[in-house]
């Protein structure tokens, strides 16, 4: 970057998962490779992101935007974030999701700063009122999206000009060293000849977890291995359904081969204890829980929608299914489970997948060259 400047990054949550850690990913890459001084402002607490701010010398703080309170209430508390985010001195503001969009979107002038980049990281969920997005859209002057068709629907859906729009891809970090697999299993009484599958990912509707849960059975009813051999793992927070979840997978008789373990702060040593990634969801932007799988150099049965397929590449959709079918989801585990040496391999073409084309500091780089982009376009 050639000038210093201040940026203040706004996730709707301060938290580990999904979009909040792609920015704090951002954060912390901007303080270690650029001449930027970050500040993450979100909308609230979620589990683990003031820590891990912290323990970054990241600056952090939480405001509490009121959105369904009333239009009065709504646009007093946008103004109220003006006020915080001025004392900032921000030139940039770099919200991630719909709601923090919106809002940056509306008051951004407000706050002093140059620039406010739109941050699209799925392909249209969280909407809101369409004539608030439409003005939102109309006062913000860049964007960006993590996938292809997030992209597609800022520019087809939302009205955002085609040249101000840009697709970086999430940045996921490779560990150094990947944890034992023994360590984890050893941990949590589990054997080195037990076969693991893993869906990292939050308990939402849109996730599907009842279709993997369907394959799941099909898988322990075909599989060549005795079923106490065989674990399904599900980290991720309860949006909302894990009751019903737990009661499908014992209306399935499930049993031990299921575990739901709810928020992790250890999802990498999960996923070296697993053997294989899988991943259900109906639809997506290009979900972290793929990437994270590809980067511990796991085989990806994942659903064939547009978000995945972008995330695992051309040679990595051989053994992705269609959406809602556990027939077809439990073939592609148990071809999985059954060559080892397949999965192996498509594991080491994800990992690879994920140095050339996730890396956190190439998603750095090209988010650095598109704000700089954006600075001298609006100071035309």
């Amino acid at each position: 970057m050639r000038d210093q400047y201040d940026i203040v990054i706004l996730p709707n949550g301060l938290g580990l998962a999904g979009a909040g850690r792609q920015s704090l990913y951002l954060a912390v890459g901007y303080r270690q490779l650029c001449s930027v001084r970050p500040v993450v402002a979100a909308f609230h607490l979620s589990a683990g992101g003031a820590e891990w701010c912290e323990e970054r010398g990241v600056p952090w703080v939480v405001h509490q935007l009121e959105w369904d309170n009333g239009r009065r209430r709504r646009i007093a508390s946008l103004l109220r974030l003006a006020r915080q985010l001025r004392a900032f001195r921000p030139t940039v503001l770099l919200p991630y999701t719909m709601r923090p969009n919106i809002a940056s979107g509306l008051i951004w002038r407000l706050t002093g700063a140059r620039l406010c980049m739109w941050n699209q990281r799925d392909e249209g969920r969280q909407r809101v009122e369409p004539r608030w997005e439409r003005l939102a859209v109309r006062s913000t002057p860049w964007f960006a999206s993590n996938s292809r068709h997030g992209a597609g629907f800022l520019a087809n859906t939302l009205g955002a000009p085609l040249e101000s729009i840009r697709v970086i891809h999430n940045g996921v970090e490779i560990p150094n060293s990947i944890p034992q697999r023994t360590i984890w299993r050893s941990d949590n009484g589990l054997t080195d000849n037990m076969w693991l599958a893993c869906m990292a990912a939050n308990l939402h509707a849109f996730k599907d977890h009842p279709t993997l849960l369907r394959a799941w059975r099909i898988v322990l009813d075909r599989a060549r291995c005795a079923p106490d051999r065989l674990l399904l793992i599900l980290p991720g927070l309860d949006a909302g359904l894990g009751t019903a979840l737990k009661a499908l997978a014992f209306e399935l008789d499930l049993g031990r081969s299921v575990r739901f373990l709810g928020w992790s702060d250890n999802v990498p040593s999960v996923l070296a204890a697993s053997d294989c990634c899988v991943f259900s969801s109906r639809w997506e932007g290009v979900p972290n829980g793929v990437l994270e799988g590809m980067a511990a150099g796991l085989p990806v049965v994942g659903t064939d929608i547009p978000g995945i397929r972008e995330a695992v590449g051309d040679e990595g959709c051989a053994i992705l299914t269609p959406p809602d079918d556990a027939e077809a989801m439990a073939r592609a585990i148990l071809a999985v489970m059954e060559d080892p040496g397949m999965g192996r391999h498509m594991g080491e073409i994800g990992r690879e997948r994920i140095r050339t084309e996730f890396a956190p500091e190439k998603m750095v780089r090209e988010t650095t060259e598109w704000i700089e982009e954006g600075l001298e376009r609006v100071g035309r």
